[in-house]
C-alpha cells in the first residue's frame, strides 16, 4: 500500500469515528433535553449533584418574507421596525476582480484583507 492509499485509508477510519461519536453526542443530548428541558428562548445554567455545570440555551430562528414585513410595517418608526440591511462584500466580484481585472483589484486592495482558508479534503473509495 503506497503513503496516499495508507492515507486515505486513516482518513476515513477516522471520519468514521468522527461521524459516530457526532451522532453519539447528539443522541446524549436529545436525552439529556429529555430529562432536563430547555427554555424556549434563552439560557439557563444549572448544577448536577456531583457539580457538574450544564447550560442549556434555547433558540427560536426567525424566517421572514422580507418583502411582506417591509410593507407591514412600513409605516412603523425606525427605532422598531423589524428589518435591517446589510451591506457586505460580493466575494463573487471580488474573486472576479482579483482574476481578470488586477488593474481594478490594485485600486481596492487596501480595502481587502485575503488569507487562505482550510483546505477541503473529499476521498472516495472505489467500492463506494
Amino acid at each position: 500500500m503506497n503513503d496516499l492509499d495508507r492515507l486515505a485509508t486513516l482518513w476515513s477510519i477516522a471520519k468514521q469515528r468522527e461521524d459516530a461519536a457526532k451522532a453519539e453526542r447528539i443522541k446524549i443530548e436529545d436525552d439529556l433535553l429529555k430529562a432536563h428541558p430547555a427554555k424556549e428562548e434563552g439560557s439557563e445554567t444549572f448544577e448536577t449533584p456531583q457539580g457538574v455545570k450544564i447550560t442549556l440555551t434555547g433558540k427560536i430562528t426567525y424566517k421572514a418574507d422580507v418583502d411582506k414585513l417591509i410593507a407591514l410595517s412600513g409605516s412603523w418608526p425606525d427605532d422598531i421596525r423589524p428589518v435591517k440591511t446589510k451591506v457586505e462584500a460580493d466575494e463573487t466580484r471580488l474573486k472576479a476582480i482579483r482574476q481578470h481585472r488586477p488593474d481594478l483589484w490594485q485600486a481596492i486592495a487596501p480595502a481587502i484583507e485575503t488569507k487562505p482558508a482550510k483546505t477541503g479534503v473529499s476521498i472516495k473509495f472505489s467500492s463506494e
